[in-house]
């Protein structure tokens, strides 16, 4: 009897998320499929092991982190090859830093990398006699964690709050039962400042600046101030970062990612200045677990994978740069940004409502029948990076949990309040009907105000779906009796809104109200 062997490892979306730099994320995604392919390699040992899914193993761009093998694949083979990959990966960056960035410097931070090589990540593994019976092994052992945390000592890093700061002094031996004076905090804080300032300095030019002697601080911060527009390209002189997040930005330099074998970065590679609002889409393929238990035979399940993979290669190739980029897509998830400087929020806004309207028929270039949810998410200029992914996140949640195949379309202010409406992406072009969102927004306003739209019950006043429906006519051109009347169900309440309920009906009308005003009413 054949056997198939599931892997995974975790976590995923956490370790793209705690990021504040665009270079975060490149660095996380570039760690993410590096670990990701040399389990893939690893597994691949013909004829005893052969990798179903994904297809393509030898491109590392994009490589999904779950794998399918026929074969039994040793779990603890699998906690080995996961380790041994990622100890190279912090291997090399601290020996560069140790060596080449700071060979003056004594460092004390053995034992914590050690720490980190060890419960960075956690590693799931199913079997089963068939694919989708070792997928679900997979699944419900994960529902077990294999999770150890780091029990560090000292102050935490600017960017997560939770892991502490990497520099010369971490994991100094001190005695714990007496507390630093302010005269040893002090100079602990002037030691890590002056640390983060050379390695800013540094990362600003390496290829210039590595081996020639370190700068004193005064002769940094006199830098810093007559070039401020050329600094903090790779770390800002205010961040701490803990181990993992320094080594997410040191592996998208180029040597540093060569070394390793890693796909570098590219040469292109710019930060974005947040100075307007920004579009960040983040999304999946609907059900692609239940697809794949319907495919019987290995041969169909390496079509799928390639056919996805493929799909995700040419999405980011062929992604226009003057509307933004994508971070990674590998296969039927992928996260992006949409941003230009040189266009006005609201130039950029309509530019991504037309990108978003055709963006499911690019979708369904791969040929495999199955849908895709998105979380879209329009942020302000201040709302901090991570904020944004989160929104996304739960942005993409909603579009599956409203029935999937559609976008969920969120308006993010620098207040953290946000609006949003989700919509299936065939009848995204509603947005194009309004004939004038001001006016609509306003008398909207003014029927709240007066109680004529209400989306609760209220002293025995039952919700009225009435007025939200002539709302709809009049501005739309008459959408709300072509949904309440269409023949067919795709066009019906229950697949727009999902439900038919007056509540559901006029919440979604509201909804629409509010993003279409925020996003549309310049047009």
């Amino acid at each position: 009897m054949s056997k198939y062997t599931a892997i995974s490892f975790a976590p995923v979306q956490g370790f793209i998320e705690k990021s504040r730099k665009l270079r975060d994320l490149y660095g996380a995604s570039l760690i993410l499929s590096y670990l990701s392919q040399k389990l893939a390699e690893a597994a691949d040992q013909p004829p005893d092991l052969i990798v179903i899914s994904p297809a393509l193993i030898n491109v590392q761009e994009g490589m999904p982190n779950r794998i399918l093998i026929k074969g039994d694949f040793n779990r603890n083979e699998v906690t080995n090859t996961l380790i041994k990959a990622w100890e190279h990966v912090l291997v090399t960056c601290q020996t560069w830093l140790e060596q080449e960035a700071f060979p003056q410097e004594q460092f004390c931070w053995q034992v914590e990398w050690l720490r980190w090589k060890q419960y960075t990540w956690e590693i799931f593994w199913g079997q089963g006699s068939e694919p989708d019976e070792a997928m679900l092994d997979l699944e419900r052992r994960k529902l077990k964690r294999d999770w150890t945390g780091i029990n560090w000592v000292g102050e935490s890093s600017s960017l997560s709050g939770t892991d502490a700061i990497a520099g010369p002094r971490l994991g100094e031996v001190r005695d714990l039962g007496k507390s630093l004076t302010p005269d040893q905090h002090q100079q602990f804080r002037e030691e890590l400042e002056l640390f983060y300032r050379r390695l800013s300095w540094l990362l600003d030019a390496p290829d210039e600046r590595i081996g020639k002697p370190p700068l004193s601080i005064a002769a940094l911060k006199e830098y810093e101030e007559s070039k401020p527009d050329d600094i903090g390209k790779y770390i800002a002189i205010n961040e701490r970062l803990s181990i993992p997040e320094l080594v997410k930005r040191l592996v998208t330099y180029t040597p540093i990612a060569e070394t390793i074998g890693m796909t570098p970065l590219g040469e292109g590679f710019t930060e974005i200045k947040r100075e307007a609002n920004t579009g960040w889409f983040m999304g999946d393929g609907d059900k692609v677990g239940d697809k794949l238990k319907t495919i019987t035979s290995d041969e169909e399940q390496t079509i799928f994978s390639k056919a996805m993979r493929d799909w995700g290669k040419a999405f980011k190739k062929g992604f226009p740069r003057k509307l933004g980029r994508v971070v990674y897509a590998g296969g039927d998830d992928f996260l992006g940004i949409l941003y230009n400087s040189e266009l006005k929020s609201s130039d950029l806004s309509n530019q991504a409502l037309v990108w978003l309207k055709q963006f499911d028929q690019q979708w369904q270039t791969h040929g495999q029948n199955i849908n895709v949810s998105m979380g879209f998410v329009w942020a302000a200029n201040r709302v901090p990076q991570r904020d944004v992914l989160q929104h996304c996140r739960e942005a993409e949640k909603i579009a599956k949990n409203k029935g999937r195949d559609r976008v969920t379309i969120r308006v993010l202010f620098n207040s953290g309040q946000f609006v949003q409406w989700t919509c299936p992406w065939q009848h995204l072009p509603i947005l194009d009907r309004c004939r004038n969102w001001t006016h609509l927004y306003n008398d909207w306003a003014h029927l709240r105000s007066r109680h004529a739209i209400r989306f609760r019950e209220v002293n025995q006043n039952p919700i009225d779906r009435d007025i939200a429906l002539a709302m709809l006519d009049l501005y739309f051109d008459d959408l709300g009796q072509e949904i309440q009347n269409h023949p067919q169900e795709e066009g019906q309440w229950r697949a727009i809104a999902g439900d038919n309920t007056d509540a559901a009906v006029v919440q979604w009308i509201h909804d629409l109200v509010q993003v279409g005003w925020q996003l549309c009413s310049n047009t």
